[in-house]
């Protein structure tokens, strides 16, 4: 079956990469934000954990939403509600107020985000890998022009806020040009799609990507701040060298969709939890830009394939429930967003950044445990059903 993108896919991969432009804020932001408002490691890292914890409860009622509102009218107000909780983190000058505004952002992103994986899924049924691979290149890309803008708007003296209101001109354009798109798909002829129970393999996969987020996470919402420490460089440096990483990211999800026409997407994953243990083998115990660099690069890599080839998977599993699957996964991510740097951040005050960020290899070698037993699962179910068949055959 060929893959074909139409209005709908072109807009869900514009919102996405809006998201991770936002998504991804949080985290490198907080070195002016631990300047201006004079924080520790633990309270910066509380800017990622409110953007999880809006996120988590996002994706809890998502399905619930889908069902009352439309997914239509869940899209465009979601991303309403994120463009407001920008704008209020821009006008915001005390602790209060930033967490607040970001735990809005966390919300409205979280809502979008479920709804369009679940429209994605939707919309392109067993070439389902391939949109969401593609549309996570579309959010790898965004990372690294926040990276850019940020980096120009230090240049330019003119402040990190520039770089994040500048991005609201996206969500403008995109429903001023889409604001009649037809987005709701008719209803599974098996079951409705926010209803029934998830099957258990769901929920190890879902396991396997909360694990897989953390390790991500940590990374994204502390690899500048480390750079910075260990390298002995700038925070602008610092967020600069972040390119590495976030083009990583670009370059490793631009092959993993390719690969993902023609391989399992569990197997791309195995591949890809090896590249990022090697990453995080060298930026360790770097001590210099040019090895963090390299790290950072080789991380992005196979951190970057990890959500859209796990989400894939998890998503799969639940056939016919693609916006209670989403949901529920965005949800447990967040989880992990919320946790992992939040984490790391109090042990960073405890001990050192660096010790703190041993959190990471952990994550993967669990993510490896669940990919193993899904696997297995996928196996056994595979082999009953032919079993089944066969009988049916010989009857």
């Amino acid at each position: 079956m060929d893959f074909r993108r139409d209005r709908l896919t072109w807009t869900a991969y514009a919102l996405l990469a809006w998201f991770a432009y936002l998504q991804a804020a949080p985290g490198l932001i907080i070195g002016y934000l631990r300047d201006e408002l004079e924080l520790s490691y633990s309270t910066g890292g509380l800017h990622v954990a409110a953007f999880a914890a809006g996120s988590m409860v996002a994706g809890l009622m998502s399905a619930r939403l889908e069902r009352g509102l439309g997914r239509r009218a869940l899209l465009w107000s979601a991303t309403a509600l994120m463009g407001a909780g920008a704008i209020g983190l821009t006008a915001a000058g005390i602790l209060g107020a930033t967490l607040g505004s970001v735990l809005v952002m966390g919300v409205g992103g979280g809502l979008l985000l479920a709804t369009i994986q679940a429209a994605l899924a939707d919309r392109h049924g067993e070439r389902r890998a391939v949109a969401l691979a593609e549309a996570n290149v579309a959010a790898s890309v965004a990372y690294v022009t926040l990276i850019g803008a940020l980096s120009l708007t230090a240049a330019l003296h003119v402040g990190w806020r520039v770089a994040l209101l500048a991005s609201l001109v996206v969500p403008a354009l995109a429903w001023w040009s889409n604001r009649r798109l037809a987005i709701d798909a008719p209803p599974p002829p098996s079951s409705r799609g926010g209803q029934g129970r998830l099957p258990a393999v769901f929920w190890i996969a879902a396991v396997m990507l909360v694990c897989t987020t953390a390790a991500e996470w940590c990374v994204t919402a502390w690899g500048a701040t480390f750079v910075e420490d260990a390298a002995g460089v700038s925070t602008d440096a610092a967020v600069t060298l972040m390119a590495g990483y976030f083009g990583g990211v670009v370059a490793g999800r631009i092959l993993g969709s390719r690969l993902a026409r023609r391989h399992d997407p569990a197997r791309l994953i195995g591949f890809a939890l090896v590249v990022s243990a090697a990453g995080f083998t060298i930026l360790w115990p770097s001590t210099g830009p040019a090895q963090a660099l390299v790290g950072l690069s080789l991380l992005g890599i196979g951190l970057g394939n990890l959500f859209p080839m796990g989400m894939s998977v998890t998503v799969a599993l639940a056939p016919g429930r693609a916006a209670l699957a989403s949901g529920r996964a965005v949800a447990m991510t967040s989880l992990a967003v919320l946790l992992a740097p939040l984490t790391v951040g109090t042990l960073a005050d405890a001990t050192s950044l660096k010790a703190a960020l041993g959190v990471v290899p952990v994550t993967l070698a669990l993510a490896a445990v669940g990919l193993t037993l899904v696997r297995r699962a996928r196996t056994r179910a595979s082999g009953a059903l032919r079993t089944a068949e066969a009988t049916s055959y010989s009857r």
